[in-house]
């Protein structure tokens, strides 16, 4: 117990050192508490945005799924999240030139500057801040976890002790010191990850005996086809790309970028760094079937703490555990500190100096009491906690994307494609029953689904309304601004191709071991990704943004 402590305490005594230091010349105004003042150069704005994204859904969600569906899991979480970086460099560069151009800090202010309509920004932020929570107690509820696993005791106890610590240095130093967290923590999640991982597989006899193994005791764990259907495959690989670019904190991630360079280097990196984060926490799970088969949804999401205990022992399982630990605070505190921006930069922007930091302080402490209350009295699971938030965010990339593209985008448009598409997601939570004959329902694995039906009701909404505000004339010439540039346009189609070929067919009913005991379909999405790195670099290399004849032309053209 007294090796759980001292590890416990070195970390905590770490990121308050580190958030007290973070603070010398710091300034009070936004962009250099919200944005670090826009100085993010591509090693750090990398592994910022991994250590945020990477939460405790990654951990302890994605380990308990790793249980529940089996070893299809891991493409879904670790090429999906990695080719969400094409939407990242799609929208990044052009999202930090207008935050620079309008000030903005936060998605509905780009949106409330480029269409003019301030109902527009707000409905935006409200609807972002509400997604968030959701996704905010993920983190808490998972904290509890790993302090009960570590010390035993009520689960409450350790989500109140990590708010408090998160609410503590994310007050006082701003993005500074969520930055320099995020690098320590990001170090310290991803180690302790692959050192459990080694650990467990090294218990199971090495990997291609403990796969053999889990193929004997289950082996629908080891395919795809009784655990997931196409649609449901393409709608969360779609959910994915659309949702994590809207998250209020990777968003003002690339507003913080130093440079467009800069962005370019974390998107095509970012796979890799997708891959080595998820494969250890799902694995793990999955192979939590060899000695604790049977477990309820439930206690599912506490399997990795489980296996690192009974196989590392108290001082290295305690170790370990630290590594969720990392990666929930790291993605705990950018989520309040976006979530603050949102606040006062959106649903209070006129008040004084004063009582702006003010505002600032309380909100970000409100909003870490609401996440921590509904994530001791919510009996959802946490992959069901991210998946609610995910659909929300994606239904505001369409609305986002035009905005990004056109300073002739109706405010009402905007928020009339919001709320419609809102309205099918929330069908999908209180009435899934609703979508069945005509689409699949969105219950349990299947809660994705419910993205493509309310993504096509926001795109229909928007361009009807536009057009019935403005002009048919106005649509074309938004698509006309979206469209790749002619340096862009082969390196886009083929990473359209690697996403078609991710929805392999052709291999869905294999659960034959290959190399390392894993199926072929395994390495196939590897080898997507690196293709994906290698389109990536030869779309940054033509030196045009998605949809950027040049951003100046567009200006003066949009004039």
């Amino acid at each position: 117990m007294w090796a759980a402590w001292l590890a416990l305490g070195c970390y905590l005594i770490i990121l308050v050192g580190v958030a007290v230091w973070a603070r010398r010349g710091m300034n009070k105004d936004d962009d250099s508490y919200f944005l670090a003042n826009r100085s993010l150069a591509w090693p750090m704005l990398l592994v910022t945005m991994a250590a945020t994204n990477f939460s405790a859904f990654t951990v302890y969600g994605s380990s308990g799924a790793g249980y529940r569906v089996g070893l299809s899991f891991l493409p879904i979480m670790a090429f999906g999240t990695g080719f969400m970086a094409v939407a990242l460099y799609a929208i990044g560069r052009r999202v930090r030139r207008l935050s620079i151009e309008h000030n903005a800090i936060t998605a509905p202010e780009i949106v409330g500057a480029q269409t003019g309509s301030i109902g527009a920004q707000r409905t935006m932020a409200f609807i972002l801040v509400l997604a968030t929570i959701p996704y905010l107690a993920l983190q808490p509820r998972a904290a509890g976890i790993v302090i009960s696993a570590l010390f035993g005791g009520p689960e409450w106890l350790g989500a109140v002790l990590v708010t408090i610590i998160v609410i503590l240095y994310t007050l006082s130093g701003g993005l500074e010191a969520v930055v320099r967290t995020d690098l320590i923590q990001g170090i310290i999640a991803m180690s302790l990850l692959w050192l459990g991982l080694i650990l467990v597989l090294n218990d199971s006899g090495g990997p291609s005996k403990a796969f053999a193994d889990l193929a004997a005791v289950d082996p629908v764990l080891m395919g795809r086809m009784d655990k997931y259907i196409l649609i449901v495959w393409s709608s969360t690989l779609l959910l994915w790309l659309l949702a994590d670019p809207m998250f209020p904190q990777l968003f003002q991630r690339l507003c913080a970028a130093e440079s467009d360079e800069a962005i370019g280097r974390m998107s095509a990196l970012y796979p890799i760094v997708a891959t080595l984060a998820f494969l250890p926490p799902i694995i793990i799970g999955l192979l939590g079937h060899l000695d604790n088969h049977g477990l309820d949804k439930a206690a599912s999401d506490g399997i990795l703490p489980t296996m690192v205990i009974d196989v590392g022992g108290e001082w290295l399982g305690g170790l370990i555990l630290i590594a969720g630990l990392a990666a929930l605070m790291s993605t705990m505190d950018s989520q309040l500190l976006s979530t603050g921006s949102l606040v006062v930069r959106d649903l209070a922007p006129e008040l004084d100096t004063d009582g702006h930091q003010r505002l600032r302080q309380t909100s970000m402490i409100g909003l870490a009491i609401l996440g921590l209350f509904l994530s001791l009295w919510s009996n959802l699971s946490l992959l069901d906690l991210g998946l609610l938030s995910f659909c929300i965010y994606a239904v505001m990339f369409p609305a986002v994307w035009a905005s990004l593209h056109s300073e002739r985008l109706d405010g009402m448009a905007v928020i009339a494609s919001v709320i419609a598409g809102e309205i099918v997601v929330g069908l999908a939570l209180w009435q899934p029953s609703i979508f069945s004959g005509w689409w699949i329902e969105p219950v349990g694995p299947a809660i994705p689904a419910a993205v493509i039906p309310a993504v096509v009701v926001a795109i229909l909404t928007l361009l009807i309304v536009q057009i019935v505000r403005e002009n048919a004339n106005s649509v074309i010439s938004i698509i006309h601004r979206a469209m790749p540039s002619r340096n862009a346009r082969w390196p886009v189609i083929g990473l359209a191709f690697i996403f078609i070929l991710a929805h392999d067919w052709w291999w869905w009913e294999d659960r034959g071991a290959w190399l390392l005991g894993l199926p072929m379909w395994i390495w196939w999405f590897f080898m997507l990704s690196a293709c994906q790195i290698w389109l990536m670099v030869c779309w940054m290399r033509g030196g045009k943004d998605m949809g950027s004849r040049t951003f100046e032309n567009d200006i003066t053209s949009s004039e």
